[in-house]
């Protein structure tokens, strides 16, 4: 045994110490770092040697290991959590976008707007000859048709952002993917070293969560310290390599309806199955809700279009004429008030003769109004609904139907209110769990100062006694030498 024993064990606790405070003072700065997980200075013993009597003798202690604090299941439990979350707060968001485009229930509404339609024709049907009542007609009209192809567009344009978001979550989970794949290499290649990168992965487990929230997928881990990622039972990422995902149009597109652009492996252009977070949010919504509620409302525009003209061209105007369509066009975009209409106003088609009835010479009854008051009953009609037949003819003239247009158009709302409260219930759902989740990582990964600062006055006192053993030592050795000369 070295005179100098002593010293080395005194050196090592110093260095021991000192390693101690570096660790504390890095997990001090990062105490605010998104994704940083606390570390900790693992000390150990080092190897004991023989007394000369009996026992061993300490030798003092290093820091064998910088590890990380992390719960690994607790990680799979919210990134699992998080592709629910994805899901509904995508489902959300645009289920309010789309509340936002009807506006009910307000005065500016599209209930509110076809009430008022349905009113001038009663208006008209009281004083047919009324020139005023006539012109209000077609402004009604025209503002209901307005109010249509409003509507109709501004649904066709949440399509539109639909395709173009899935699009770029697609070209995100490539990014995620890409960037996973370079942690995988740089952290494999210091594990061979038997460092532990525990920064590097810090970055990974975040950059995971990233993902979790855009698509479901599964992991599983390399004795190398690397991760592959399978979503489907394909490998997005595998060690240092990772594959790309693009999207495709859909094999069988519907002509009545542009479905969503099919997510495929770009190698292969197989098919991605994905059965949760943003992306499967997104997909539902375009090609569930969103379509529901066009092709439903689109129904409904038939139904009174078609309705409409149908009595119309069995009225008769001002000239005694039998009236045409009041409606024109073959698309909810084109549709427009019969120019002939519009430039004569005499020509709408208010009154009715009943079979048989004679006028009695002159015109018959041009101003009877009763084909106005059969329009303006349209509202109260009741109808069937045929969900096998196309979108113009789902809606039948039915006298024993469950519906009428107006509570057909409310029924829809009330539909869309309903999603859109299940979609904001879920969120909300989903946040508290993943909040208590997230709180629970936190009590054992994250960073509390007040512990950080305990542990830096531990080290610092730890450092204080061994470098106070070392001043002993000198003393001791002093005498040793020094004194025992003389």
């Amino acid at each position: 045994m070295s005179t100098f024993f002593g010293l080395n064990i005194a050196r090592l606790g110093m260095q021991a110490q000192q390693k101690g405070l570096e660790v504390t003072g890095h997990n001090i700065a990062n105490a605010n770092t998104e994704g940083y997980s606390r570390q900790v200075a693992h000390m150990t013993p080092t190897p004991a040697i023989p007394y000369a009597f009996k026992g061993m003798l300490g030798t003092g202690v290093v820091v064998d290991e910088i590890k990380r604090i992390r719960d690994l299941f607790l990680d799979r439990q919210i990134r699992k959590e998080q592709h629910t979350l994805g899901q509904w707060e995508t489902r959300a968001t645009y289920l309010s976008q789309i509340e936002q485009i009807f506006m009910e229930p307000t005065e500016n509404g599209f209930n509110a707007v076809l009430s008022s339609f349905f009113d001038s024709w009663q208006e008209l049907s009281i004083n047919a000859e009324n020139s005023s009542a006539r012109s209000a007609l077609i402004e009604k009209a025209n503002l209901l048709l307005n109010a249509v192809k409003h509507t109709y567009n501004s649904m066709a344009a949440v399509r539109n952002d639909l395709k173009a978001h899935i699009e770029i979550k697609v070209e995100e989970i490539n990014s995620l993917a890409r960037q996973i794949s370079d942690l995988n290499k740089q952290i494999t290649r210091l594990e061979t070293r038997n460092d532990q990168p525990s920064d590097l992965m810090d970055r990974r487990d975040l950059l995971l969560e990233q993902l979790a929230k855009i698509i479901n997928f599964e992991t599983s881990s390399n004795p190398n310290g690397s991760i592959n990622i399978i979503i489907g039972g394909r490998t997005l990422v595998h060690e240092n390599n990772y594959y790309e995902l693009t999207t495709i149009p859909p094999e069988d597109s519907d002509p009545n309806w542009p479905s969503s652009p099919q997510i495929v492996w770009a190698k292969d252009e197989r098919p991605v199955y994905v059965t949760n977070g943003e992306i499967y949010g997104l997909i539902q919504v375009r090609d569930g809700n969103l379509r529901r509620y066009m092709e439903d409302f689109e129904s409904l525009v038939w139904a009174i279009v078609d309705g409409v003209n149908e009595y119309h061209r069995q009225g008769l105007d001002l000239e005694g004429n039998n009236g045409g369509d009041f409606f024109t066009g073959d698309h909810l975009l084109t549709l427009q008030v019969n120019n002939d209409i519009v430039y004569n106003p005499e020509k709408i088609a208010a009154a009715y003769l009943e079979s048989g009835e004679n006028p009695g010479g002159g015109p018959p009854y041009p101003a009877n109004g009763a084909n106005a008051m059969r329009i303006a009953q349209l509202r109260n009609e009741r109808y069937g609904i045929d969900m096998t037949k196309n979108i113009r003819e789902r809606l039948v003239a039915d006298p024993d139907g469950s519906t009428t247009l107006e509570l057909f158009y409310r029924d829809s709302i009330a539909r869309l209110g309903v999603d859109g409260q299940e979609g904001t219930r879920l969120t909300e759902n989903q946040k508290a769990m993943l909040e208590l989740m997230t709180s629970r990582r936190l009590s054992i990964s994250g960073v509390s100062l007040d512990e950080e600062l305990a542990n830096m006055v531990q080290y610092q006192l730890s450092y204080q006694a061994c470098a106070r053993l070392v001043t002993a030592l000198d003393d001791i050795y002093n005498t040793l030498i020094n004194d025992m000369i003389r």
